[in-house]
């Protein structure tokens, strides 16, 4: 199993889907909140431009399920 840590942002997408600069469609990923401990999953449905420290773009329904929206970011790792 391979794993990255970075920022997790969120934006308008379809429920259970998000976006990874560098993984390919179809990629289910578990995501973790590194402050919090709580984790989702999802799958990469859409490409994400890659910015320096961000690693995943999420629903907002899977970002809501591992912190609030008003965070914007949230430092994360990622495992696939």
């Amino acid at each position: 199993m391979s794993h990255a840590t970075g920022l997790a942002t969120w934006y308008a997408w379809n429920p259970g889907q998000c976006a990874s600069p560098i993984l390919p469609k179809g990629t289910w990923v578990t995501v973790t909140n590194d402050a919090t401990g709580a984790r989702t999953s999802c799958e990469v449905t859409d490409r994400e431009a890659n910015n320096p420290g961000r690693v995943i773009d999420l629903d907002t329904a899977v970002f809501a399920q591992i912190a609030p929206l008003s965070s914007g970011a949230v430092t994360v790792t990622i495992s696939w």
